[in-house]
């Protein structure tokens, strides 16, 4: 605390001793820079779009190549980017009622759509993206699971 006490007391007296140009240079600067990351955004944003449409295509007139691991371990990459766009609180707060409802234990052959399974007999950790339908542990075998929240 004494720190950052010391840094406001500094910052106060560095910003009444600074004069009116070089504080109009500094918001203009803070512009500028702020303006790059949004550019950056729509850019990177157009970027995927692009590489994501063109996936797309490929596998589309190359399907009989997309079977197996490689062709799951895509479509799991793609669900978990898709969950990150989401507005994930709304869907955690979603989860929560149904942890409610579970008392927060779940069983293999019950649906969760998202947040972190974790085996009650092992702790084996399983991070859930999408909706899916509870195996068993693939540690132990065991049945019974605890539902964390992912974090952001």
């Amino acid at each position: 605390m004494a720190d950052y006490k010391h840094w406001l007391d500094d910052f106060s007296k560095w910003f009444k001793d600074v004069k009116e140009h070089e504080l109009k240079k500094m918001v203009d600067e803070f512009i500028k820079e702020e303006q790059r990351w949004r550019e950056f955004g729509k850019n990177k944003l157009n970027d995927y779009k692009h590489y994501f449409k063109r996936d797309l295509q490929h596998i589309s007139q190359h399907h009989d190549h997309y079977q197996g691991v490689a062709w799951e371990e895509f479509k799991e990459s793609i669900l978990y980017e898709l969950a990150y766009l989401e507005d994930r609180t709304q869907l955690e707060w979603q989860a929560l009622m149904s942890d409610f409802a579970h008392d927060g234990v779940y069983k293999e052959g019950e649906w969760i759509a998202l947040g972190q399974l974790v085996c009650k007999n092992c702790g084996n950790k399983t991070d859930v993206y999408h909706t899916l339908e509870i195996k068993a542990c693939s540690e132990c075998g065991h049945d019974t699971f605890l539902r964390k929240a992912l974090t952001p």
